[in-house]
């Protein structure tokens, strides 16, 4: 609900203004003032793809078997970006189709995972409605905050609506792309919501309170969870591991795609995709 706001005067900037946040912030603040968020927009870039980057890694690792060790993960999730990003010289819309596969698949993952938890429907409600949070799940708490809130994408969702031509004297029909836009955020979140739901559904009841707990971590929590849900008609370990990667390979795209926008708007540097990778 926080981020909605936020995502809709990000595209009501690009829509209006013509321009995306980063040349905004160029054009508006100071130099020093625009290199300083300059600065800090790339660090923490640089931070979420770093996590996103490992998650696609531990993915292919389950995925082959651990036949591909960590090096290879790595080579092959730089490989797939650079072919998903070439997709954009053919057009935004072979991009967009692309994100669209990848954030379907991580949904019908986590669904179905959250299908073989079969988490209790009343308590789930309940914890929605009314949260609670002991003292010692504060640092859990803001774990799952920093990992929903990427600033990258506010940057990125300003670049993005300008790919539709939008004359911005028309009143008419800049509000009329708003409108869509909100239901496009509104939806994007929602899913988003659901996902996150899922994932923390599905770990909860299996994890919560247990002594396991406290050795979980990304690169075992496949195999504690097929431990505990056990096989089925497909072992949960490869759905987990076909969620994860499909969640790894849409966040590095668009974490590079981000970065494009980041540097060439704040500092007016223009880097190729394969460049700019490492960001």
């Amino acid at each position: 609900m926080m981020g909605l706001p936020i995502q809709l005067l990000s595209a009501r900037i690009g829509v209006a203004r013509g321009r995306h946040l980063a040349e905004l912030c160029r054009k508006e603040y100071q130099y020093w003032a625009g290199l300083l968020l300059w600065f800090m927009s790339e660090l923490a870039l640089i931070g979420a793809n770093i996590q996103e980057v490992i998650g696609s890694v531990i993915a292919i690792k389950i995925l082959s078997n651990g036949f591909f060790p960590i090096w290879a993960g790595v080579i092959i999730t730089a490989s797939d970006c650079f072919i998903f990003l070439f997709l954009e010289n053919y057009g935004v819309r072979k991009l967009e189709a692309v994100f669209a596969v990848l954030i379907s698949t991580m949904a019908l993952s986590f669904a179905w995972m959250f299908a073989d938890a079969k988490p209790s429907g009343k308590e789930l409600f309940v914890g929605l409605l009314v949260p609670k949070l002991s003292s010692k799940t504060v640092r859990q708490a803001i774990g799952v905050v920093g990992c929903v809130i990427m600033p990258h994408n506010v940057f990125l969702h300003s670049a993005l609506v300008q790919s539709r031509k939008i004359d911005p004297k028309k009143k008419g029909h800049v509000q009329e792309a708003l409108n869509y836009y909100s239901i496009e955020s509104s939806v994007a979140l929602l899913i988003s919501f659901m996902i996150n739901l899922f994932v923390t559904t599905v770990f909860a009841k299996g994890f919560y309170g247990s002594a396991e707990a406290n050795n979980l971590g990304l690169l075992n929590a496949g195999q504690y969870l097929n431990e505990k849900y056990g096989g089925g008609l497909f072992p949960i370990l490869y759905i987990w591991g076909i969620g994860l990667l499909a969640a790894g390979q849409s966040s590095t795209v668009t974490g590079t795609y981000a970065g494009q926008f980041i540097m060439g708007g704040f500092i007016n540097i223009r880097l190729e995709k394969w460049i700019a990778f490492p960001d």
